[in-house]
Protein backbone atom coordinates (compact mmCIF):
# COMPACT_ATOMS: atom_id res chain seq x y z
CA UNK A 1 0.00 0.00 0.00
CA UNK A 2 1.21 3.26 -0.60
CA UNK A 3 2.34 5.33 2.15
CA UNK A 4 1.76 9.26 2.42
CA UNK A 5 4.86 10.90 3.87
CA UNK A 6 4.71 14.42 5.46
CA UNK A 7 7.58 16.55 5.95
CA UNK A 8 7.59 17.57 10.03
CA UNK A 9 6.64 21.30 8.74
CA UNK A 10 3.71 20.43 6.70
CA UNK A 11 2.61 18.13 9.55
CA UNK A 12 2.81 20.90 11.83
CA UNK A 13 1.85 23.33 9.47
CA UNK A 14 -1.69 21.99 8.97
CA UNK A 15 -2.70 21.60 12.52
CA UNK A 16 -1.63 25.06 13.48
CA UNK A 17 -3.39 26.22 10.37
CA UNK A 18 -6.50 23.92 11.54
CA UNK A 19 -6.22 25.57 15.07
CA UNK A 20 -6.19 28.94 13.75
CA UNK A 21 -9.28 28.25 11.44
CA UNK A 22 -11.20 27.08 14.58
CA UNK A 23 -14.48 26.75 14.42
CA UNK A 24 -14.47 27.23 10.53
CA UNK A 25 -12.78 24.55 7.98
CA UNK A 26 -9.89 25.63 6.44
CA UNK A 27 -7.91 24.19 3.45
CA UNK A 28 -4.69 24.29 1.59
CA UNK A 29 -2.82 22.24 -0.78
CA UNK A 30 0.71 20.76 -0.64
CA UNK A 31 3.52 20.41 -2.76
CA UNK A 32 6.14 17.30 -3.66
CA UNK A 33 6.49 14.26 -5.48
CA UNK A 34 5.78 10.48 -5.08
CA UNK A 35 3.43 11.03 -2.29
CA UNK A 36 6.08 13.05 -0.45
CA UNK A 37 4.67 16.08 0.63
CA UNK A 38 7.40 19.07 1.10
CA UNK A 39 5.69 22.24 1.31
CA UNK A 40 2.47 23.57 2.32
CA UNK A 41 0.45 26.59 0.58
CA UNK A 42 -2.56 27.95 2.85
CA UNK A 43 -5.83 28.33 0.60
CA UNK A 44 -8.83 30.47 1.57
CA UNK A 45 -11.82 28.89 2.01
CA UNK A 46 -14.57 29.58 -0.34
CA UNK A 47 -17.39 27.90 0.91
CA UNK A 48 -20.94 29.37 1.65
CA UNK A 49 -21.13 27.60 5.12
CA UNK A 50 -17.37 27.88 6.38
CA UNK A 51 -18.04 25.72 9.72
CA UNK A 52 -18.85 22.58 7.71
CA UNK A 53 -17.38 22.82 4.00
CA UNK A 54 -14.63 24.19 2.40
CA UNK A 55 -14.00 25.50 -0.83
CA UNK A 56 -10.16 25.49 -1.91
CA UNK A 57 -9.75 28.82 -3.99
CA UNK A 58 -8.99 28.44 -7.77
CA UNK A 59 -5.66 30.52 -7.76
CA UNK A 60 -4.15 28.40 -4.90
CA UNK A 61 -5.29 25.16 -6.95
CA UNK A 62 -3.52 26.98 -10.08
CA UNK A 63 -0.29 26.63 -8.48
CA UNK A 64 0.05 23.10 -9.35
CA UNK A 65 0.73 23.84 -12.45
CA UNK A 66 3.39 25.61 -11.29
CA UNK A 67 4.39 22.62 -9.51
CA UNK A 68 4.45 20.31 -12.66
CA UNK A 69 6.85 22.93 -14.81
CA UNK A 70 9.43 22.30 -11.97
CA UNK A 71 8.92 18.65 -11.76
CA UNK A 72 6.85 18.24 -8.74
CA UNK A 73 3.20 17.85 -8.37
CA UNK A 74 0.39 18.75 -6.18
CA UNK A 75 0.37 16.01 -3.46
CA UNK A 76 -2.72 16.57 -1.35
CA UNK A 77 -5.52 18.59 -0.88
CA UNK A 78 -5.98 19.15 3.22
CA UNK A 79 -8.88 20.57 5.07
CA UNK A 80 -10.24 20.44 8.76
CA UNK A 81 -12.52 19.05 10.50
CA UNK A 82 -13.03 21.20 13.18
CA UNK A 83 -15.34 19.34 15.96
CA UNK A 84 -15.54 15.63 14.19
CA UNK A 85 -13.22 12.04 13.18
CA UNK A 86 -10.68 12.54 10.35
CA UNK A 87 -13.11 10.63 7.83
CA UNK A 88 -14.14 11.79 4.72
CA UNK A 89 -18.12 13.58 4.99
CA UNK A 90 -20.58 12.91 2.27
CA UNK A 91 -19.87 16.57 1.21
CA UNK A 92 -16.04 16.12 1.12
CA UNK A 93 -17.22 12.97 -1.11
CA UNK A 94 -19.16 15.37 -3.58
CA UNK A 95 -16.27 17.91 -3.67
CA UNK A 96 -13.66 15.42 -4.21
CA UNK A 97 -12.32 16.23 -8.27
CA UNK A 98 -8.83 14.96 -7.85
CA UNK A 99 -8.85 11.13 -7.68
CA UNK A 100 -5.86 10.84 -8.29
CA UNK A 101 -4.83 13.52 -5.41
CA UNK A 102 -4.47 12.13 -1.73
CA UNK A 103 -6.95 14.28 0.61
CA UNK A 104 -5.80 14.69 4.23
CA UNK A 105 -8.28 15.65 6.84
CA UNK A 106 -7.15 16.85 10.29
CA UNK A 107 -9.19 16.44 12.94
CA UNK A 108 -9.63 18.71 16.00
CA UNK A 109 -12.07 17.01 17.22
CA UNK A 110 -10.04 16.34 20.53
CA UNK A 111 -7.96 19.68 20.71
CA UNK A 112 -5.08 17.94 23.02
CA UNK A 113 -4.73 15.09 20.06
CA UNK A 114 -4.87 16.58 16.83
CA UNK A 115 -5.20 13.64 13.98
CA UNK A 116 -4.42 13.12 10.05
CA UNK A 117 -5.38 10.80 8.09
CA UNK A 118 -5.31 10.18 3.90
CA UNK A 119 -7.69 9.29 1.52
CA UNK A 120 -7.98 9.02 -1.88
CA UNK A 121 -11.47 9.44 -3.74
CA UNK A 122 -12.75 8.64 -6.78
CA UNK A 123 -16.10 9.34 -8.53
CA UNK A 124 -17.68 6.88 -10.39
CA UNK A 125 -20.62 6.86 -12.83
CA UNK A 126 -22.79 3.94 -12.54
CA UNK A 127 -25.33 2.65 -14.86
CA UNK A 128 -27.92 2.18 -12.02
CA UNK A 129 -31.34 3.00 -11.13
CA UNK A 130 -31.09 5.85 -8.72
CA UNK A 131 -34.60 6.22 -7.76
CA UNK A 132 -34.95 2.54 -6.83
CA UNK A 133 -32.17 3.35 -4.77
CA UNK A 134 -33.70 6.74 -3.00
CA UNK A 135 -36.98 4.43 -2.55
CA UNK A 136 -35.38 1.42 -0.53
CA UNK A 137 -32.75 3.52 1.14
CA UNK A 138 -32.46 6.00 3.29
CA UNK A 139 -30.09 9.36 2.34
CA UNK A 140 -29.13 12.17 4.23
CA UNK A 141 -30.07 15.65 3.17
CA UNK A 142 -26.45 16.60 3.96
CA UNK A 143 -26.71 20.51 2.71
CA UNK A 144 -29.54 21.83 0.58
CA UNK A 145 -30.39 19.93 -2.27
CA UNK A 146 -27.07 17.25 -1.61
CA UNK A 147 -27.83 13.95 -0.14
CA UNK A 148 -25.81 10.98 0.64
CA UNK A 149 -25.51 7.42 1.65
CA UNK A 150 -22.32 5.72 3.20
CA UNK A 151 -21.78 2.27 3.36
CA UNK A 152 -19.21 0.79 5.47
CA UNK A 153 -17.06 -1.84 4.14
CA UNK A 154 -18.34 -3.97 7.60
CA UNK A 155 -21.64 -3.20 7.07
CA UNK A 156 -24.10 -5.81 5.37
CA UNK A 157 -24.62 -4.32 1.11
CA UNK A 158 -28.53 -3.77 0.79
CA UNK A 159 -29.59 -5.74 -2.31
CA UNK A 160 -30.41 -2.66 -3.89
CA UNK A 161 -26.92 -1.48 -4.29
CA UNK A 162 -25.80 -4.39 -6.72
CA UNK A 163 -25.36 -2.35 -9.87
CA UNK A 164 -23.99 0.60 -7.73
CA UNK A 165 -21.01 -1.74 -6.50
CA UNK A 166 -19.82 -2.42 -9.83
CA UNK A 167 -16.23 -1.65 -10.48
CA UNK A 168 -16.07 -0.63 -6.72
CA UNK A 169 -16.61 -2.22 -3.16
CA UNK A 170 -17.22 -0.20 0.09
CA UNK A 171 -15.90 1.82 1.94
CA UNK A 172 -17.63 4.11 -0.64
CA UNK A 173 -20.82 7.11 -0.84
CA UNK A 174 -23.55 7.44 -3.37
CA UNK A 175 -24.30 11.14 -3.74
CA UNK A 176 -26.63 13.06 -5.52
CA UNK A 177 -27.70 16.78 -6.00
CA UNK A 178 -31.26 17.88 -7.13
CA UNK A 179 -32.06 21.38 -8.66
CA UNK A 180 -34.44 23.49 -8.50
CA UNK A 181 -37.65 21.50 -9.39
CA UNK A 182 -36.12 18.51 -7.22
CA UNK A 183 -34.96 16.74 -10.29
CA UNK A 184 -31.74 14.92 -9.65
CA UNK A 185 -29.31 16.50 -12.00
CA UNK A 186 -26.06 14.86 -11.25
CA UNK A 187 -25.49 11.36 -8.98
CA UNK A 188 -22.50 9.72 -8.61
CA UNK A 189 -20.51 7.07 -6.30
CA UNK A 190 -17.61 7.90 -4.65
CA UNK A 191 -14.62 5.06 -3.81
CA UNK A 192 -13.03 6.21 -0.57
CA UNK A 193 -9.76 4.57 0.87
CA UNK A 194 -7.36 5.19 3.28
CA UNK A 195 -3.77 5.34 2.67
CA UNK A 196 -1.01 5.52 5.99
CA UNK A 197 0.27 9.06 7.44
CA UNK A 198 4.45 8.75 7.78
CA UNK A 199 5.94 12.06 9.25
CA UNK A 200 9.28 12.72 8.24
CA UNK A 201 11.72 13.90 10.80
CA UNK A 202 14.07 16.90 9.86
CA UNK A 203 11.86 17.73 6.99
Amino acid sequence: MSIVHLARTVYDGIIAHAREGKPEEICGILRGREGRATQLYRARNLADDKIDNYDVDPQTLLKQFEFEEAGDEMVAIYHSHPVSVAYPSATDAWNAHYPETYYLICSLEFDDAPAIRAFRMEPLWPDADLDAVRNAIPFNEVRPGLFGYFQDAGAPVPQELGDFLIGTAPPLYIVFALDDSGTVEDFRVVDVREFPVHITEGG
